[in-house]
């Protein structure tokens, strides 16, 4: 087929085209009163598929949304009310239960009086803090105020006559003592009154038992003035301490009874020892305190110890306050010294003969001895 360009060069030139050239030429064009098929306009399918159809006309009037579902982009009709900010439920723009207008925004309701007003629960896990610091009353209900429930919420409730006889965190008024009793349920758990310094409590325990400040802490001292310690039970064991204070006792201090056991682990009887002297008499033994000793030193036990034929053993404890001393055995530092004999003990304080032997606080003697 000839070319537009060399058909033209025939008439240039003075030359005629045979007919079925020009026919050829004439059939390669299409005239613009004809259709021209899409198959036949190149990329044209592939240049529409990424165009927007013109909207449907007979689409009702609103807002709407391009909505792409390849190959094809269509208008998908946004459903919303007016005043109502928009959410998306997955395929769609819908309105919210949101509202909001005239800068206020309410939940659950189209007339919101306040900034953010919510008809229904709130739930959170934070706080909500006002800078006001309080929480406005329910309007026309003067009798209403805000009460913590039992199941943990917090409400408007109805305000009873004595609501104000409640105890304040800062205290009582001066002249309003509380008149009737504190009772802690301690049916499930010990309950406590605790202070916030050095940890300090007294515990009302679901056995019964009261408890005041059950830790080792030397600055701090649990003092109770004229209070008595009384059991209601049968073997009821008295006052009874958490730790051992016998190390620390001073002159007016209660003891333990581990401290007693220490101090008088012994029996003021005469007991069988289970033993035999070496002339196969049985040993006895015996303890007595002497709480006046005499102003010579001289302390006579004829009179504790009747019988004594032969001394096998003896112990001894002295409490001497004046010399500031407390010792077992016969000697004290070289200062002080004791002899035994059947019937006599003495005591001596070296370099010092007229000492007044009277200022002696307690003399304990033990003897292991044979009877005539």
């Amino acid at each position: 087929m000839k070319t537009k360009q060399e058909l033209k060069q025939y008439f240039e030139n003075g030359d005629i085209p045979v007919q079925e050239e020009f026919w050829e030429w004439q059939e390669s064009y299409w005239h613009k009163d004809e259709n021209i098929p899409q198959d036949n306009i190149l990329g044209l399918k592939e240049t529409i598929k990424t165009k927007l159809n013109a909207p449907d006309p007979n689409l009702s009037s609103g807002f709407y949304f391009i909505a792409h579902n390849s190959p094809w982009t269509t208008y998908q009709k946004i459903n919303l009310n007016s005043y109502y900010l928009t959410s998306w439920n997955g395929s769609n723009f819908v309105s919210s239960n949101i509202f909001y207008n005239n800068e206020k925004v309410g939940i659950g309701t189209q007339a919101p009086t306040e900034i953010l007003q919510v008809e229904g629960n709130i739930k959170t896990k934070g706080l909500i803090i006002s800078d006001l610091g309080y929480i406005p009353p329910m309007p026309g209900q003067t009798k209403k105020f805000v009460v913590a429930r039992q199941d943990g919420s917090l409400g408007w409730d109805t305000q009873t006559n004595d609501s104000q006889n409640h105890i304040p965190l800062s205290g009582t008024d001066q002249g309003s003592p509380i008149t009737g009793d504190l009772t802690l349920d301690n049916i499930n758990g010990n309950k406590e009154i605790k202070g916030t310094v050095q940890g300090s409590y007294i515990s009302f325990n679901d056995d019964g038992s009261l408890e005041i400040n059950n830790k080792i802490n030397t600055s701090i001292n649990v003092t109770i003035s004229g209070i008595d310690f009384l059991g209601t039970q049968q073997g009821f064991g008295g006052i009874a301490g958490s730790h051992y204070y016998g190390d620390m006792y001073q002159e007016n201090s209660f003891i333990q009874k581990r401290y007693a056991d220490k101090q008088h682990s012994y029996t003021t009887k005469e007991e069988l020892t289970g033993g035999t002297w070496i002339n196969g008499k049985p040993v006895y033994k015996k303890t007595v305190v002497f709480n006046q000793i005499p102003r010579t030193g001289l302390v006579e036990f004829k009179t504790e110890f009747p019988d004594i034929e032969t001394i096998i053993s003896n112990e001894m404890f002295t409490e001497w306050q004046a010399i500031d001393a407390a010792f077992a055995g016969n000697q004290w530092r070289n200062k002080a010294c004791i002899t035994i004999e059947r019937k006599l003990a003495t005591i001596e304080l070296i370099g010092d003969p007229n000492y007044d032997y009277s200022a002696i606080n307690s003399f304990t003697l033990t003897l292991e001895y044979t009877k005539k």
